[in-house]
C-alpha cells in the first residue's frame, strides 16, 4: 500500500502552461506516453538497464516529478528496489500512481508538492534519483541549484539520472524550438487544438541544455562522474547519468 503526503502547493516555478498540461489535462499527457512522441520507450529501458547493472543489491529510489509512475513501474520490475518515493505536485496522477506501484512489492511513498520544495534540504533518502522531462523547466542557475540539492539527497555510491532536452552542439534555444516545431506532421494522433497545448508548454516553460553544460552541471553540483547515456532518434532528449 502506498502512503500519501502532502507538500506544498505547485511552486511559482511550475508555470500556467506546465500545470495545464500535467494536471488540468492529464489525459493529453497519458496520450503523449502512449504515442511515444517524447521517445518514454526508450528513455525509461535506458533507466531500466541502469537499475539492473546494480547487481541485487537492494536500492531505495527517488522519482522526482513521477507523473502516474506507470513508465518508471515498468522500468522496476525485476529489479531489487526497496523503497520507492514519488514525488508530484497532480493529486491525479498520484492517485494513479498509487495504483501502477501497487504491484511492485516495495514500501511505496507518494508526496504531493513541488520538487522544488520537498527536495531541498533532505539528506541520504535515496540510492538512485530519476527526474523524467522537468528538470529543464528551470533556468540554467536554478538547474544547478537543484542538481546539488539531490546530490545531499543521495547515498554514498548513489546516482542521479535524467532524461531532458538536449541542445546540439552550438544550438541555442530558438534552434531546439524549431526543430520540436518540424515534429508536428509525426504527431497524427493529435488535434491541432492539442498540439497547440502542448507546444505552448514547450516553448513557454522548456529551457534545454548542451551534454557539455548537462555536464558541467553535474560536476559543479558535486558528481564525481557525468556520462551521456542515451540520445533519442529526433535527437530532441537525451538520458545522462551523474554518479557520487
Amino acid at each position: 500500500m502506498a502512503t500519501r503526503k502532502s507538500g506544498p502547493a505547485a511552486h511559482p516555478a511550475a508555470d500556467a502552461s506546465t500545470v495545464a498540461v500535467f494536471q488540468d489535462t492529464w489525459t493529453l499527457y497519458r496520450k503523449v506516453v502512449e504515442n511515444n512522441y517524447l521517445c518514454h520507450r526508450e528513455a525509461y529501458g535506458a533507466l531500466h538497464d541502469a537499475l539492473t547493472g546494480r547487481g541485487r543489491s537492494p536500492f531505495r529510489f527517488l522519482d522526482i516529478a513521477c507523473g502516474d509512475a506507470t513508465a518508471s513501474a515498468d522500468a522496476l520490475q525485476g529489479t531489487a528496489v526497496a523503497h520507492y518515493r514519488g514525488m508530484d505536485f497532480s493529486t491525479q496522477a498520484l492517485e494513479l500512481a498509487a495504483a501502477a506501484l501497487a504491484g511492485l512489492g516495495c514500501h511505496v511513498v507518494l508526496e504531493e508538492g513541488d520538487f522544488l520544495d520537498l527536495v531541498p534540504n533532505r539528506r541520504d533518502i535515496a540510492d538512485v534519483v530519476w527526474m523524467g522531462l522537468s528538470l529543464h523547466h528551470l533556468q540554467q542557475p536554478d538547474k544547478l541549484a537543484f542538481m546539488r540539492h539531490v546530490r545531499s539527497a543521495l547515498a554514498p555510491g548513489g546516482s542521479f539520472l535524467i532524461y531532458e532536452n538536449s541542445l546540439r552542439p552550438d544550438e541555442d534555444r530558438d534552434g531546439w524550438m524549431r526543430r520540436w516545431d518540424e515534429q508536428r506532421p509525426s504527431w497524427t494522433a493529435f488535434s491541432e487544438p492539442e498540439w497547440d497545448t502542448v507546444t505552448g508548454h514547450v516553448h513557454a516553460a522548456d529551457y534545454p541544455e548542451t551534454t557539455e553544460t548537462w555536464h558541467r552541471l553535474g560536476h559543479e553540483a558535486g558528481f564525481s562522474r557525468a556520462a551521456h547515456v542515451l540520445t533519442t532518434q529526433t535527437e530532441l532528449f537525451s538520458v545522462y547519468r551523474f554518479d557520487t
